[in-house]
C-alpha cells in the first residue's frame, strides 16, 4: 500500500500542525516537466522531470490538477490549448499545458494537459493543484485537530 503524508506535525515552540494545515493546506510533493520519451504503463520509470520536489496543493476543490502558470513557461512546457476556467477571482482563459506530474511518495504519474493557473502572482506557496480527478484514486483522511493528513490506495 502507498502512503504519503500531507499535513503537518507540531514545530515545538513555534506552530501548531494544526495551524499550518488551515494557513497552507494539504501539500505533497510532486515531480513536473515534459519527457516526450515517457511512455505511460504500471512498469514504466518515472518520466525525466523538469523541476522536483514541487509542493502541490490537494485541493478538493479543484476538479482536476493545475500547473502554476509561471512555472509553465519557466519550464518550457508545450502549449496545447487555451481553454475557459472559473475560480474564486471568476472566469479567464487560461493556457493549457502537455505535462507530467509524479508524485513519488505514491509512486504515481498523471500525464496529459494541464491549466495553468495564476499560484505564484496570487501568492500561492504552492506550485500544482492535484484536484478531484486524482483524488478519485485514493483514501484521503483528514485530521483538523492534529494537522495530519494521509492519502493512500
Amino acid at each position: 500500500m502507498a502512503e504519503a503524508q500531507c499535513g503537518f506535525e507540531d514545530v515545538v515552540g513555534e506552530a501548531q500542525g494544526s495551524d499550518l494545515l488551515v494557513s497552507l493546506g494539504p501539500t505533497i510533493l510532486v515531480d513536473i516537466g515534459f519527457d516526450p520519451a515517457y511512455v505511460p504503463s504500471e512498469a514504466a520509470p518515472a518520466p525525466a522531470a523538469g523541476l522536483t520536489s514541487v509542493q502541490a496543493l490537494v485541493d478538493t476543490g479543484a476538479t482536476t490538477s493545475c500547473i502554476d502558470s509561471l512555472l509553465g513557461t519557466q519550464l518550457g512546457l508545450p502549449i496545447v490549448d487555451r481553454m475557459p476556467i472559473a475560480g474564486v477571482g471568476g472566469q479567464h482563459v487560461a493556457n493549457v499545458y502537455l505535462a507530467q506530474i509524479h508524485v513519488p511518495a505514491l509512486n504515481r504519474t498523471l500525464y496529459g494537459t494541464f491549466a495553468g493557473v495564476n499560484l505564484q502572482a496570487g501568492g500561492q506557496p504552492h506550485s500544482a493543484l492535484m484536484g478531484r480527478t486524482f483524488l478519485r484514486h485514493y483514501r484521503m483522511v483528514y485530521d483538523g485537530l492534529s494537522g495530519r493528513v494521509t492519502i493512500s490506495d
